[in-house]
């Protein structure tokens, strides 16, 4: 990533209010130039709201837009450094796939198109299909040939709007790994719309998630994944195990918490929430970072791990892994994810089994939060007010 800022886009305060609802609450945000930049979150949160002010297709209640050192706040979208890829292709299909690409160079009045349009129709892997009509291509090279005629604009930044959507599941996932690849190739901050957390994960370098119209949490996807600093994102950004804990005592950088009449220990640093002795934390932990031993062997578990009590209530052979769900004294629905290596047979509904786990893998948040949040039920599905 480059320091030089002149392809970044920056939100100052930016908000949007539709009468009495506020889409986005005032914000401030930063697309380093050059980077692959998702805005991530459900329905209703925002973020298509947010990526339509940054491409001027919607007016700021409040709030300046800046791509690079340029503001462009007021200025209409045909005269900002952005184009935008939306989910439906928008192509035309009584031109080939050629003139679909040329199409914003011809409107310029430029003559001579033919090596840009093969060299971008080359760049995403289409050059065969040059006289092709878009009925005769897949969804997935339609969406690359809207990549196409976007890019040989020249773009400061490429905005995509859940550009994958429309797609299989298979195909999707090629396309993520395509995009990521074009924009590796062409070094332009693309700004990606989505609600699919694999999606964001795959391919961004920096992932914005949104709630309410609010940034919860910015960083890499793993910094998101493995440190979350709320219970939404805990939930939103795969799967979390909660636990209502009570803070014990302190051992060096450790904090001794007290859950289901047992003892926790996580690391201070891994902590985002007051740990006053005698309060409240929530203690987290990831579903594939826990053993589970059968409890006839509890006896071998190493020393020094957290360690809980349960009782298996379903389990879910997935291929890879089998997923178990544990009613135990602390979560009444426990999950663990354990790798199909060496199964133990005896893992099955009814077994009763101890829950371990690394004490580093452990991150604690502010129990003033719902447990809920982000989950699947929790999450809004009313379609944003600027769709």
């Amino acid at each position: 990533m480059t320091n030089d800022t002149s392809g970044d886009v920056r939100l100052s305060g930016i908000s949007k209010a539709y009468g009495s609802f506020t889409a986005v609450h005032p914000l401030d945000l930063t697309v380093p130039q050059g980077s692959f930049f998702a805005l991530l979150g459900a329905s209703g949160c925002g973020k298509t709201t947010t990526l339509r002010m940054i491409a001027g297709l919607e007016e700021p209640s409040a709030g300046t837009v800046f791509l690079g050192d340029q503001e462009v706040t007021r200025l209409p979208p045909y005269k900002r450094p952005v184009n935008t890829v939306f989910q439906s292709y928008a192509l035309f299909p009584h031109l080939d796939i050629f003139e679909n690409v040329a199409f914003g160079l011809r409107r310029r009045g430029i003559k001579s198109v033919k090596k840009q349009v093969e060299e971008m129709l080359d760049l995403v892997q289409l050059g065969e299909q040059a006289r092709k009509k878009p009925h005769q291509l897949s969804g997935g090279q339609q969406q690359r040939v809207a990549v196409a005629r976007a890019l040989i604009n020249h773009p400061k930044v490429l905005l995509l709007d859940e550009p994958l959507g429309a797609l299989d599941l298979k195909l999707r996932r090629q396309m993520q790994l395509e995009l990521k690849r074009i924009q590796t190739e062409v070094g332009i901050t693309f700004v990606h719309v989505t609600h699919d957390q694999e999606e964001a994960m795959t391919m961004a370098d920096t992932v914005a998630v949104m709630n309410a119209g609010r940034v919860e949490q910015l960083g890499s996807p793993a910094d998101l994944y493995e440190n979350p600093r709320t219970t939404f994102v805990a939930n939103f950004l795969g799967t979390s195990n909660l636990i209502e804990a009570d803070v014990d005592s302190r051992s060096g950088d450790e904090i001794v918490l007290k859950a289901g009449g047992g003892k926790l220990v996580l690391p201070e640093a891994r902590c985002s929430a007051p740990t006053t002795t005698g309060g409240k934390v929530l203690v987290g932990v990831r579903p594939e970072k826990i053993s589970l031993t059968h409890a006839h062997d509890a006896g071998e578990i190493p020393a020094g791990r957290n360690r809980i009590t349960g009782k298996i209530a379903d389990s879910r052979f997935i291929g890879v892994s089998t997923q178990y769900v544990v009613d135990s004294p602390v979560c009444p629905d426990f999950e663990v994810y354990a790798q199909n290596i060496d199964r133990d047979t005896r893992l099955v509904p009814g077994a009763d089994v101890v829950l371990h786990w690394n004490p580093a893998h452990t991150f604690g948040l502010d129990a003033t939060q719902s447990l809920l949040a982000g989950t699947v039920g929790s999450v809004g599905i009313e379609e944003e007010a600027a769709v």
